[in-house]
């Protein structure tokens, strides 16, 4: 879930910082490594390490950068591709013909790709494949189409084409002809990725969130349907649907992942968020609850909704601590459950003696409820902890977990909750009840999935029904037996 931004301005003497800002409003999405390319009409120019923004670009890199007299330029926000950040798959990538090409090609993406294994044979005869990014492997099938079609709609087309069902990006590209530099901005044709542009003062800027638009003094124009891509170049700016499907942006992208301050298929994420909240308390009707705080800091906009439904004070009684170590991506459970004790302080005035309504954004493996902020809010005194959660129970593991095989689904907690047992089959107070037994609270109390769609609109739920943006006959064999177990115990 990287961050990545595009920037086109022929004649913007502030082409750069307005990159820098622009990508680093994105910088929540990832904090592995961080990346910038400008083109201009001699060629492409890359920096890129490990590290948030401001530990890699500095002043001196901007000014050098923009001294170069740049027309376009990309910017990354990587997230952690492996447990142990390494700079050879860090973004922005070139793409390495073997033979003489007319056209020199550097790329950054945020989505996924399955099963690149018969890509990667098709493009190792003319391309040197130097790491195991898979935006690597899409960059070189675009070149490998623009070699074809030219810095065309038509090589657009067929990337889409040929990448339908089986991966999601969205993809800003610096292409150099040997004479002028091209931006393409270019996602998926079912909009999984979250995408966006505006025209700021001028100067066309494609984004991952329309926080980049707002920090750059501007509003964003358009989010991207799917299939659309957009052809930068002295000739102008020309944007074009190459291919019509239905919509399925990521639910949980607004649910979870995105800044509060974005928008979401038209809706700004907070407000979502909020909504959320509020369907929970139509849902529940009542609390025992003194109090209503957040899991920070992605529980605040559904805390909020909570506490305006039930009338009740919002604290912020348990603080996310400035210091504390990422454990997002963590694989091994133990560490994960003993490191995320250090995410977390409870205020105890304020907890001590207290019945919680907690909001949060979702339970995914438990681990972050059950090992820091449920055992710090009952460290710091609390009698009673009800867990609102703004999404449902999920069933199924996202499509970019699939590599680590069948582990991503037996680590979920609904899944823990009814080990040696399937939960396809169980009322909703039955799940509340075994989750709330598992992560250790009192009750949980999870969304219903036609209230987060009363929200959010139509897309992908795919944790939640196996709505994935992946063809079915990409699916690894254990997830189409689990599929087969969902559908036969969930009509019963």
């Amino acid at each position: 879930m990287d961050g990545i931004v595009g920037v086109f301005g022929m004649d913007d003497n502030e082409l750069v910082p307005k990159t820098f800002l622009a990508t680093g409003a994105c910088q929540h999405r990832g904090k592995a490594s961080t990346g910038l390319a400008i083109g201009n009409s001699k060629g492409i120019y890359i920096h890129k390490g490990l590290g948030r923004i401001a530990e890699v670009i500095d002043h001196n890199i901007i000014r050098i950068f923009q001294d170069l007299g740049p027309m376009a330029a990309i910017g990354n926000i990587g997230y952690t591709k492996r447990k142990i950040a390494e700079k050879l798959n860090a973004e922005p990538i070139e793409i390495h013909p073997k033979n003489s090409s007319n056209y020199k090609m550097v790329l950054t993406m945020d989505g996924y790709l399955i099963k690149e294994d018969d890509l990667r044979a098709e493009l190792e005869p003319d391309y040197s494949i130097q790491t195991d990014n898979k935006t690597e492997i899409i960059g070189a099938l675009l070149h490998k189409y623009i070699t074809q079609e030219g810095i065309s709609f038509g090589a657009g087309e067929k990337l889409v084409n040929r990448l339908h069902g089986r991966a999601t990006f969205a993809l800003t590209a610096l292409v150099h002809d040997g004479k002028e530099i091209y931006l393409i901005a270019l996602n998926d044709d079912k909009a999984f990725e979250p995408f966006c542009y505006s025209v700021i003062d001028g100067t066309f800027v494609a984004s991952s969130e329309s926080c980049s638009h707002r920090r750059l003094n501007g509003l964003t124009e358009k989010e991207y349907d799917g299939a659309e891509m957009t052809i930068c170049s002295s000739g102008g700016i020309e944007t074009k649907r190459l291919r019509e499907e239905p919509l399925m942006p990521d639910i949980f992208q607004g649910v979870y992942f995105g800044n509060v301050g974005s928008l979401f298929r038209g809706k700004e994420i907070f407000e979502l968020r909020k909504e959320l909240g509020l369907e929970l308390v139509d849902q529940y009707k009542d609390s025992r609850a003194d109090i209503v705080i957040p899991n920070p800091e992605s529980g605040w906009g559904v805390t909020v909704g909570i506490a305006e439904g039930l009338d009740r004070k919002l604290f912020p009684a348990l603080i996310k601590l400035p210091q504390a170590v990422r454990t997002f991506q963590e694989g091994e459970s133990t560490t994960r459950t003993q490191e995320v004790g250090l995410k977390f302080g409870g205020i105890d005035s304020l907890l001590r003696g207290k019945n919680i309504a907690m909001g949060d954004d979702s339970i995914v493996r438990g681990s972050v409820s059950e090992g820091g902020s449920v055992w710090v809010v009952y460290n710091a005194g609390a009698k009673f902890i009800e867990f609102w959660i703004s999404y449902g129970p999920m069933f199924f593991p996202s499509f970019k977990e699939w590599h680590r095989g069948i582990e991503c689904l037996d680590e979920l907690a609904v899944q823990r909750a009814f080990k040696g047992d399937n939960p396809y089959d169980k009322s909703t107070d039955e799940i509340n009840k075994a989750v709330a037994e598992l992560v250790g609270v009192d009750e949980v109390r999870y969304n219903l999935q036609e209230r987060i769609r009363k929200a959010s609109g139509d897309g992908s739920f795919q944790s939640l029904d196996a709505s994935y943006p992946i063809d079915h006959e990409y699916w690894p064999d254990w997830l189409k037996r689990e599929f087969e177990k969902f559908q036969k115990y969930g009509e019963t």
